[in-house]
């Protein structure tokens, strides 16, 4: 234990996966976990409070919440992250419309009343949205950019969590269940390298990127793979968030390619 605590993020991620797949792998294999099975949506978000605990005491946690708390990011940035979402989806399933798909099966926020929407949100947020984002963005993101530039933190940290889903894929009656993990890790590649682009534009605010995490979710920016195995959607969608990475590169490229600098990434530490 002594040497983990010299290395955060390998504490981090060996306590983000073991206490989670403790709960998925015996769910995959059709074991009833009860009540249990619904915690682990926060798991994530406690393993980034102890890692951060044992690798930097009290200092360390204060940081960590204080990025969570963190909402004077300029008013545009909070219409981005709630609307860009539901444009997104709402553009691929019009994609999908026009390949013979059907509008409902690509956009079925279109069906809900704001209302509903709206208090949707809000427990994606308080789920979600805080019980990864505390963790992915919060935790493990600053302490990767201390090594690697902000694409390849990115793509390592979009690994990392598109793998820990990977129970998910076979556990029957979830979402992923069935989905290639090669479709799982090309998508979660693409909006780990958007989170990223977020995050760093809002001074390291994980409150944005919890609310982005729970509008993606909201509005399905990620579609699962068809009963008949119809995989024509998930990757239309896949392809377009790749299109958008591919925009931003253009856009800000030298700002995601080249490593900060220190002082940069300490603003960001937790």
């Amino acid at each position: 234990m002594r040497q983990l605590v010299r290395y955060p993020l390998v504490l981090f991620f060996l306590l983000t996966f073991v206490l989670t797949w403790a709960v998925w792998v015996p769910r995959a294999a059709g074991v009833e976990v009860g009540v249990v099975g619904q915690l682990w949506t926060w798991i994530p978000a406690l393993s980034a409070i102890l890692a951060a605990a044992l690798t930097g005491g009290r200092g360390s946690v204060r940081r960590l919440l204080a990025a969570l708390v963190r909402w004077r990011v300029g008013w545009p940035w909070y219409v981005l992250v709630l609307a860009a979402p539901a444009v997104f989806a709402a553009a691929v399933a019009g994609a999908y419309a026009l390949l013979g798909g059907s509008w409902a099966v690509g956009f079925p926020a279109a069906t809900a009343g704001l209302g509903s929407l709206a208090l949707f949100l809000v427990a994606l947020t308080l789920t979600d949205g805080v019980g990864e984002e505390l963790a992915w963005r919060g935790f493990a993101l600053p302490r990767l950019l201390e090594r690697y530039s902000a694409l390849v933190a990115s793509v390592v940290l979009g690994l990392l969590w598109g793998l820990w889903h990977l129970p998910l894929l076979f556990t029957e009656g979830k979402a992923l269940f069935g989905q290639p993990i090669w479709l799982l890790l090309a998508d979660i590649v693409a909006k780990s390298i958007l989170f990223t682009w977020v995050f760093l534009r809002t001074r390291g605010s994980v409150l944005i990127a919890a609310l982005l995490h729970a509008t993606t979710n909201l509005f399905v920016v990620s579609p699962t793979v068809a009963a008949a195995g119809d995989l024509l959607l998930p990757v239309l969608a896949m392809a377009a968030k790749w299109l958008l990475v591919g925009v931003i590169l253009l856009v800000s490229g030298p700002a995601l390619t080249r490593r900060r600098a220190d002082r940069d990434v300490s603003a960001l530490r937790s």
